[in-house]
């Protein structure tokens, strides 16, 4: 196998079978860094998730077998540079938007224009929210844009809308009946390099969802998320954000904290719980 992309928490390796060996690590990121530490399990865990989306979602997808303990094979796609973002709150990166009055997604203008609306609040219906795809830092990417730069032509992007859209609500589906609230989620896709068809690809997990518990849900708070949040409060919490941004406006490298040891076993308990909780399976850390 020859490694041909090393990202924040999976590696990416080419076969001679013309497919792809994606490895997850326990490696985590924040604010695009890649922290020193390591989260136990969550590789298993990435890997268990991606396993378990790929087996029970409708429609097709490049996923091919398990592996390893972490590793999955699947087959090439060329892959369409634009993260498929789906949401039904006004939470994360979309509220600070808000705040700015710099959102442009077609269909919202009369919603946004509210000047009363609370951190956490439902939308009135999901909302397509795109954005470029990028080791560094995504950015919004309207469907103007997308058009306009000529990432998809008119019928591929509205495919790829429906598909997203549909996608979201089966994953809501699975996700409310355990409890949660799927308040965000990422989708990737990449066109069958023979028939051209658009296809599910990448993964899915607590690194492309935001999920909540239903009972601790409060609208105008910041919500108790199954995912990395823990760390990112902990390390906006000694400055480490701010640092980052100063770093990244000079063209230095921040300095990177040593994570607590609670905060390493919290974060992965939270990903063992969210695994176990909306598949109702075991999670063996034995394997």
């Amino acid at each position: 196998m020859k490694l041909i992309r090393k990202g924040k928490v999976k590696d990416i390796y080419e076969t001679n079978n013309n497919t792809l060996i994606f490895s997850f690590s326990n490696r985590i990121s924040a604010f695009d860094v890649i922290l020193n530490d390591e989260i136990p399990y969550k590789g298993k865990v990435l890997c268990d998730f991606a396993l378990y989306w790929f087996k029970i979602l409708k429609g097709k997808n490049h996923f091919r077998r398990r592996v390893d303990t972490d590793k999955i094979e699947v087959g090439k796609l060329n892959m369409i540079p634009i993260e498929c973002v789906v949401r039904s709150y006004l939470y994360g990166s979309l509220y600070t938007r808000y705040l700015q009055n710099s959102i442009e997604i077609s269909g919202t203008e009369e919603y946004f224009a509210n000047n009363d609306l609370q951190l956490a609040s439902k939308l009135p219906g999901l909302v397509f929210d795109p954005t470029t795809k990028s080791d560094q830092h995504d950015k919004p990417l309207s469907e103007t844009q997308i058009l306009k730069n000529r990432l998809l032509n008119e019928t591929e992007l509205m495919q790829l809308k429906k598909q997203s859209l549909d996608l979201f609500e089966q994953v809501n589906t699975i996700v409310s009946d355990s409890g949660f609230i799927l308040s965000d989620i990422k989708f990737e896709f990449g066109k069958d390099p023979i028939t051209g068809e658009i296809i599910l690809g990448d993964s899915i997990g607590p690194d492309e969802f935001r999920i909540w518990n239903k009972g601790d849900y409060q609208v105008g708070h910041i919500q108790d998320s199954y995912d990395k949040q823990i760390l990112r409060d902990w390390l906006e919490g000694i400055g480490f954000r701010k640092e980052v941004e100063k770093c990244n406006n000079n063209r230095l490298e921040p300095n990177i904290p040593k994570l607590p040891k609670e905060i390493i076993e919290k974060i992965s308990q939270r990903y063992v719980d969210a695994y176990e909780r909306i598949t109702r399976s075991t999670f063996s850390r034995l394997d």
